[in-house]
């Protein structure tokens, strides 16, 4: 008997979110709709122009948002990343026990706590300036293996590849979690990444992954297929479940059959944490022995509910009425 669902590991990082036009990313110089690595410099900089903008503080990281994902549908979630005794990184750990994720966080006496800066269109795309700052100190020797060997599947993503000792820490949690039995979960999470990495991911699917999700663009980009279902059958032929999510029109699940699932009509108003949202309803369904369809399902409904409000804001949804909708509790 596994005591928790899924055991998150990636980038500790504090999201500042804000909205904004497009004018002010023209005046940044920064391009739409992608993630940028910044430093700390740039990163003040970026801020000190949000001055006089309303922000709002959440704990973030792709991963990190999966796993409250999970909480909120009322899973049982493990996260584990890297964060200064600073005020965000106080913030981060606060906020992410308050969802009901588990923590098993590295704390450092230097540094700063992660950042990332989301500038957020009135198209609801959004824009990422993301400073690592202690996120990159992550090691293999960080991973509690005996709290990992408790749970059914191990998540990371695309972002532990921004520097070799995370990339060495997150393939040594893959090989341990096989060795312990876990399914393999992956989130290719951002174009940026896959461009990085497309000489590297494939043999990192090849090798570990179980259940990989990606959107249209990235699963393209990666195989060189220019069609999303048909990238999809590319990458299933190296794993078990491949998640492609196609925007406003659902979402494939792919497996030893290929099933559609329609998207849910909403008024989006923030994109921010959609896809990570997407990943934390599959793996909660996956986790429950629902049935590929159902997870699919889960995952498009929980990730059209978080476009609706501004940032991974669950605070904002009405948690019992969607774990009603789901059949997660009696009506």
């Amino acid at each position: 008997m596994k005591t928790y669902d899924v055991f998150g590991m990636e980038n500790s990082l504090i999201d500042i979110q804000a909205f904004v036009s497009d004018q002010f990313l023209a005046e940044l110089g920064v391009n739409k709709g992608i993630m940028h690595l910044v430093d700390e410099a740039r990163s003040r900089s970026i801020l000190a122009r949000l001055e006089n903008i309303p922000t709002e503080t959440l704990p973030g990281g792709c991963c990190a948002n999966t796993m409250s994902t999970i909480a909120f549908l009322g899973g049982k979630p493990v996260y584990t990343g890297v964060v200064a005794r600073d005020r965000y990184g106080n913030i981060y750990e606060t906020t992410l026990r308050k969802y009901g994720v588990k923590t098993l966080t590295k704390w450092v006496d230097h540094g700063i706590t992660g950042s990332c800066v989301i500038l957020t269109t009135p198209d609801a795309e959004r824009t990422m300036n993301t400073h690592l700052g202690v996120c990159r100190e992550f090691e293999k020797g960080d991973i509690d293996l005996d709290m990992l060997k408790t749970s059914q599947v191990f998540h990371t993503t695309g972002y532990m590849w921004d520097t070799d000792n995370q990339k060495v820490s997150a393939i040594y949690a893959m090989e341990q979690a096989k060795r312990f039995g876990l399914k393999v979960s992956f989130d290719l999470a951002d174009p940026f990444l896959v461009e990085r990495n497309r000489g590297e991911f494939p043999q990192i699917i090849k090798e570990y992954i179980d259940i990989l999700f990606g959107n249209a663009q990235e699963v393209m980009m990666l195989t060189d297929i220019d069609s999303p279902l048909d990238a999809g059958k590319s990458l299933q032929q190296h794993c078990d479940i491949v998640a492609v999510k196609v925007g406003k029109e659902g979402s494939f699940i792919l497996s030893e059959t290929i099933e559609k699932i329609p998207g849910v009509p909403v008024a989006a108003i923030d994109s921010t944490g959609a896809g990570d949202s997407y990943a934390g309803g599959f793996l909660y369904a996956f986790c429950q022995g629902k049935s590929l369809v159902e997870c699919g399902k889960f995952a498009n409904y929980i990730a059209s509910k978080i476009v609706t409000v501004k940032g991974l804001g669950f605070h904002l949804l009405n948690r019992e009425a969607i774990q009603r909708e789901l059949g997660i509790i009696a009506s």
